[in-house]
């Protein structure tokens, strides 16, 4: 009985959920577990289709073309984004699946240039539904609650990758790559329903945000001064500039990272299985990481560790595979990245959002998660194209301008966390400055009468 309440006692510090919370939390949970679960259902489909359709030399153009397209996307999201949350993101999940209900007709004849648009479009997918998702955190918890819950909200996302991969890795080669496409479709028709359910609760509670930072900002129904606005503001900058270095990094990797996988599979359907399969593993250390340790690496170690962590892993596993080529390192490398990204860095990055005004959370956090998200892409195809074909450096090009972009991002980091933690200490000096002020104003009210006698 005394290990059994050991145990209970310590979960309770890795899992602190209040009652008022339970049931929005898990919620929340579920929303980011089938979500992703249809995002790794559809990653390892997308890499074989691709990976055999067009080839990993088609990559920078296809991430070129990620980043025109949500750019566009962007855009046209910026003239919805006054819409009540509830129009808003059941409108583009229900359009999502629609999609895929498209996508499966599409593939029902072999081609090789939508395989680039797929790559393109699930991109698109991908980080709209993250987005939408980790904004909706944002409106609910505050920055007290977000650092206790935020980890498991993440695990909800570990423990779908766990699901999603293994969906793939067993099916694949059963029923093919296009009929998962309606597994997938079905998965996101439950996403929605999800949502729905919990909106319908969170409309009933008053979960109250932290006093959020006064951020000067310009018109933010247009998409011009939506940019204005984050340029003017210092922590919103370093936001954009940490979300540019979370994609180009990574995405450096990813090009290494394919060109071995082509080698130790052949056919769309084999290298899904094999990327499935290490998916699968990896998200399920993943799980665990998210849901027992990341709340409490964020208050050991801080903002400044869960932030920059990525960057230390990829640039000593750049350098590491540069003096020993070795494909296991490479593979090492990007699931580590990939782990860690998904776990605490997530995590710690949307803490960042919570001292912002929920106005500038909806308008700019998608202009930020979005399109200098996948700008990034962008730039990471440009990067990989000159080093690689233009200049002729090869893959060996390539990991050292991924050694040199990681040494940015640790260095953005820094600042980034130093700014937040200024405007939290700022935030909480005005919530107690409120709290006093009606015990300061009652002996001043007691007072007047003795005034008025003298």
């Amino acid at each position: 009985m005394a290990k059994e309440g050991n145990l209970i006692e310590s979960l309770k510090v890795f899992m602190n959920v209040h009652k008022d919370e339970r049931l929005v939390t898990s919620l929340l949970f579920l929303w980011q577990f089938l979500f992703i679960c249809v995002y790794y259902v559809l990653r390892p489909i997308r890499r074989g289709l691709f990976l055999d359709g067009l080839g990993n030399d088609w990559m920078p153009l296809v991430y070129i073309g990620t980043a025109l397209v949500t750019a566009a996307v962007v855009w046209l999201y910026s003239k919805f984004s006054h819409l009540p949350r509830k129009t808003l993101i059941s409108s583009v999940y229900g359009f999502f699946a629609v999609n895929l209900l498209a996508w499966w007709q599409i593939f029902q004849n072999e081609s090789r240039i939508a395989s680039g648009v797929f790559w393109v479009w699930l991109d698109v997918f991908s980080i709209m539904g993250v987005t939408l998702f980790w904004m909706y955190a944002n409106d609910v918890f505050n920055s007290d609650r977000a650092k206790r819950l935020f980890g498991i909200l993440a695990a909800g996302g570990g423990l779908g990758a766990v699901l999603g991969s293994s969906i793939t890795a067993g099916l694949v080669n059963v029923i093919g790559s296009t009929n998962l496409l309606l597994v997938a479709s079905g998965l996101v028709v439950c996403t929605l329903g999800i949502f729905l359910w919990l909106e319908k609760i969170t409309s009933k509670l008053s979960f109250e945000r932290s006093a959020a930072s006064k951020i000067k900002t310009a018109d933010l129904n247009n998409f011009g001064g939506v940019i204005k606005t984050i340029f003017s503001n210092k922590l919103l900058l370093c936001l954009t500039c940490i979300v540019t270095f979370e994609r180009v990094t990574p995405d450096l990797v990813q090009f290494l990272y394919n060109d071995v996988l082509k080698h130790m599979a052949t056919g769309g359907d084999a290298i899904a299985a094999l990327d499935a399969n290490l998916e699968r593993w990896r998200a399920i250390v993943e799980f665990f990481v998210e849901m027992f340790l990341v709340s409490a690496i964020l208050r050991k170690f801080g903002n400044r560790f869960a932030l920059s962590s990525n960057a230390m892993i990829i640039f000593a596993g750049l350098i590491s595979y540069a003096l020993i080529p070795n494909p296991a390192i490479l593979i090492a490398v990007f699931h580590a990245d990939e782990g860690c990204r998904h776990a605490w860095f997530k995590a710690a990055k949307e803490l960042m959002y919570t001292v912002t005004p929920r106005e500038v959370l909806y308008s700019v956090k998608p202009v930020i998660e979005m399109f200098f998200y996948r700008f990034a892409r962008g730039l990471a195809g440009v990067i990989i194209y000159l080093v690689n074909t233009v200049l002729g450096f090869g893959s060996a090009g390539v990991l050292a301008a991924g050694a040199l972009v990681a040494a940015a991002w640790f260095y953005c980091a820094s600042v980034l966390s130093n700014e937040y933690e200024k405007l939290e200490a700022d935030a909480q000096a005005s919530k107690e400055e409120t709290a006093e002020a009606p015990l300061l104003e009652a002996p001043l009210k007691h007072r007047e009468p003795a005034l008025a006698k003298v």
